[in-house]
């Protein structure tokens, strides 16, 4: 019993001791440990890493483009195919941005309207040679998807597809599916004649994207090309009005 009575009172006491210690009481540093991200090396609580935020968002309001400054193209009035108006391309450490505007005479049939993205990722000739540009040449990805649907905007899902034929060949189809429609390559959204689309770097696999890399677009009907961008004027010497893809830094 005595033995039970001395356990039950350093038991009191203790829980008192506990019941008196306030945090401002405790003692400030020598324990502590401070846990740091193992990418930036900041403090965790200080860390920003996941906190990256794209300067273009991608939502039908186009407000935010006038915030940085793209690589851009206009449409030549004496081009081959001039339902692309305008074209910008901005991009950043996670994505590809693009917004271009079209022209509402030449986009009318609205059931499915495809947008194709061409990209050089390693700006070098060894790829497909696309006749709608010319220069460097050497597509190695195409992007297949549609902006309108239905009569309606709709998001950029695209298929991609990597160039398998010989290279600067402008003849035969040689491109092989690597992701299927839906994939969450892309996103896009569109009001009005406008639309803005991202392109995750990320997910295009096998090519790394060079300092500086090649980007076309066309936009279709009945899946014909009707826009291309970048374009020049018809010639004798340059029957599709072709000129070298866009040169995009691959940050900006």
């Amino acid at each position: 019993m005595k033995k039970f009575m001395t356990l039950a009172a350093m038991f009191a006491a203790v829980m008192v001791s506990f019941s008196s210690c306030k945090k401002d009481d405790q003692p400030q540093g020598g324990g502590n440990t401070v846990v740091t991200c193992p990418d930036c090396g900041e403090a965790e609580e200080d860390c920003t890493c996941g906190d990256f935020q794209a300067a273009i968002q991608i939502d039908g309001d186009f407000a935010d483009w006038a915030a940085v400054t793209p690589v851009s193209a206009t449409c030549n009035p004496d081009a081959k195919y001039t339902a692309l108006t305008t074209l910008k391309v901005y991009t950043d450490e996670m994505y590809i941005h693009i917004y271009f505007e079209f022209s509402e005479d030449e986009i009318v049939d609205l059931a499915w309207v495809p947008f194709h993205v061409y990209i050089n990722a390693d700006n070098n000739t060894e790829g497909c040679g696309d006749d709608q540009w010319i220069g460097q040449g050497g597509q190695d990805f195409l992007m297949e998807g549609a902006v309108l649907a239905d009569g309606a905007f709709c998001s950029y899902n695209p298929g991609l597809f990597t160039y398998s034929g010989a290279d600067l060949a402008t003849v035969e189809w040689a491109w092989t599916d690597v992701l299927p429609e839906g994939s969450g390559i892309a996103s896009g959204a569109g009001a009005g004649n406008k639309y803005e689309l991202s392109i995750m770097k990320e997910m295009l696999p096998g090519v790394e994207l060079a300092s500086t890399f090649g980007l076309g677009v066309d936009i279709q009907q009945s899946w014909n090309s009707v826009g291309v961008l970048p374009n020049t004027a018809i010639a004798d010497d340059n029957a599709n009005g072709a000129v070298p893809m866009l040169q995009v830094p691959a940050v900006m």
